[in-house]
C-alpha cells in the first residue's frame, strides 16, 4: 500500500479562474484508490475551502492549513489552534505593516475589511458567489484562524512583518507579491510525516503531487515527487519526475509512469 498526496491549485485544479478540474484526473485518483493507494489531499486551503467538486472525487482524507488540520474520512485526528488573543494581535501588525491578509480557519475565513485593495474586493466576491462564511471584522467575537497568506506592495513594510511573525509563523514567499504563513513547525510535510506514523508506513511508499513553492518542502519529505510541468521554477528543480499540466493528464501520467494505475 502506499499513500498518495495531491495539492490542489496548479496540480488539481487549473488557477485560470475556471478552476477545472479533469475529469482524466478524477478517474485517475479513483483507479489509484481501487488499487489500494491512499489518496489524500495536502493543501494550504482550510478544510472549508476544500470544493465539494473536489470532495465529490473521493478521498482518504485532507491535510489542510499547511498540515495545521488533518482529517481521515470524518474524523480528524489533528487540529493545531493558535490562541484568539495571539491571531488578533497579528491583525493587527498585518494592518501596522501593511499586509492584506486572508485569515484562514477549519470553519470559515476572515478579512481585515479596512484594508482596502483589489484583494479584498475580489475575495469578498469570491466567498459571497460561493455562498461560503466570510468574517470582515478583526474584532469579532468568531476571528479566529489556523494559518494566513498575504499580499504586499511597495509602502507595504515587509522587511519588519517578517522579524514580526517569525515567532509565531513560518514565512513562504509565493510567486508575485503574494506570501503564505504557516504555524511553526507545521507544513504540508508535516502532514505526511504524522500520516505516515499513523499508518506506520515508509517514507518510500510516499508520493506528492505540487506544482509550486508551498509545495517544496513535501517534494523534499516524501519518497517520491511529482511537480507539474507549469510548475514553478524551484517546485521543478525540486521534484523527482516532471508530468504534463493540469490539462494535458499530468496527473495521470504520473500515476501511470509510477505504476499506481
Amino acid at each position: 500500500m502506499n499513500i498518495l498526496f495531491f495539492d490542489i491549485d496548479g496540480t488539481l485544479i487549473t488557477t485560470d479562474g475556471t478552476r477545472f478540474f479533469p475529469e482524466d484526473a478524477k478517474e485517475a485518483i479513483r483507479k489509484a484508490r481501487d488499487n489500494g493507494n491512499l489518496c489524500f489531499i495536502n493543501t494550504g486551503r482550510v478544510y472549508a475551502n476544500v470544493d465539494d467538486f473536489i470532495r465529490d472525487v473521493g478521498f482518504d482524507g485532507y491535510v489542510c492549513g499547511c498540515g495545521s488540520y488533518i482529517r481521515l474520512h470524518d474524523e480528524v485526528l489533528y487540529h493545531k489552534k493558535t490562541e484568539q488573543s495571539i491571531c488578533r494581535e497579528i491583525a493587527y501588525k498585518c494592518r501596522e505593516f501593511g499586509i492584506h491578509a486572508l485569515f484562514e480557519y477549519t470553519d470559515y475565513t476572515c478579512i481585515d475589511y479596512t484594508m482596502n485593495s483589489p484583494e479584498r474586493d475580489k475575495l469578498v466576491r469570491y466567498f459571497s458567489e460561493g455562498n461560503k462564511k466570510l468574517i470582515t471584522d478583526i474584532d469579532s467575537s468568531e476571528f479566529i484562524f489556523d494559518k494566513f497568506s498575504g499580499w504586499y506592495y511597495p509602502d507595504s513594510r515587509l522587511n519588519d512583518f517578517k522579524n514580526y511573525i517569525a515567532a509565531y509563523f513560518d514565512y513562504i514567499d509565493r510567486e508575485g507579491n503574494f506570501c503564505e504563513l504557516q504555524p511553526i513547525g507545521h507544513s504540508k510535510a508535516s502532514g505526511i510525516e504524522f500520516l505516515l506514523d499513523y499508518f506506520d508506513m515508509q517514507v518510500d511508499n510516499s508520493y506528492v503531487f505540487g506544482d509550486g513553492n508551498n509545495d517544496l518542502q513535501m517534494m523534499r519529505y516524501a519518497g517520491h515527487s511529482v511537480c507539474m510541468r507549469n510548475g514553478s521554477e524551484e517546485a521543478l528543480k525540486t521534484a523527482e519526475y516532471i508530468t504534463g499540466s493540469v490539462t494535458d493528464g499530468g496527473i495521470a501520467g504520473a500515476l501511470k509512469h509510477y505504476g499506481l494505475i
